[in-house]
């Protein structure tokens, strides 16, 4: 299946890397502003209008504001589009398919192997092909629970890497970055392994509601992050009780 990308960013990436990997073809790049996407993919650099007529799919890989923009804007084609956002539904009789990763920036190794492919809209069969074809998994899910979907995508990633942040800020120790990954990692990996109780350490999953107090007072001058760490301890303690 010839592919036409449109996008110069992460997703544009990461599904080209991968249709590159499993020998499909990539009839070329659209972009709005300079990205090295084409020239690392081997790819002609060119626009939305030439490639209406020598794809068989069209990648809408930008912005989720412009999505729907970028849709109107391609001609009448035998294309079929899809795109990878993961809060939007499908646009022009396509589909949706949503990469749950959290994806690297454009240059570094990026494939789809092994990633869940989350689909809405038509044409379940080209979907279901590209995810076997790249070696990854398949889910679908409806229209109106995208939303939701997505928005628990961000605190699996997004929010997690934010968290790390704030942990980084607070350490106080230098060139605790690393130890701070794999004790995330640590955690992630205990999460997986239970579902009850046992999936929570630290003296929320103990109870221990005086060294939380203390924690509170020690961020007193941080109001903000007293808040977050005020209502992931009690998401905590509802849990483990």
């Amino acid at each position: 299946m010839r592919l036409g990308i449109i996008g110069g960013g992460r997703a544009a990436w990461a599904f080209g890397s991968t249709w590159q990997r499993i020998g499909w073809p990539i009839g070329g790049v659209a972009t709005r502003s300079p990205s090295p996407i084409a020239n690392l993919l081997g790819a002609e650099a060119t626009t939305i209008a030439s490639l209406a007529g020598r794809v068989d799919l069209f990648l809408i890989a930008v912005s989720d504001r412009a999505i729907a923009e970028v849709a109107a804007s391609i001609p009448r084609t035998r294309a079929t589009i899809f795109h990878p956002s993961g809060a939007l539904t499908s646009v022009r009789g396509g589909f949706s398919l949503h990469p749950l990763r959290a994806l690297a920036p454009v240059g570094e190794p990026s494939d789809l192997r092994d990633t869940l492919l989350v689909f809405e809209g038509a044409h379940r069969d080209i979907a279901a092909r590209i995810a076997s074809a790249a070696g990854a998994r398949f889910a679908v899910i409806a229209p109106e629970r995208k939303l939701l979907y997505h928005a628990a995508a961000v605190f699996g990633s997004n929010y997690v890497a934010a968290l790390l942040d704030i942990a980084e800020e607070l350490i106080g120790i230098e060139g605790a970055r690393g130890d701070l990954a794999a004790l995330a990692e640590s955690a992630v990996a205990n999460w997986r392994s239970h579902a009850g109780r046992e999936r929570f350490t630290g003296p929320a999953a103990r109870g221990d509601r005086q060294v939380l107090e203390r924690h509170l007072a020690a961020l007193r001058d941080r109001p903000e992050l007293a808040e977050i760490y005020r209502l992931l301890a009690q998401t905590i303690l509802a849990s483990a009780e």
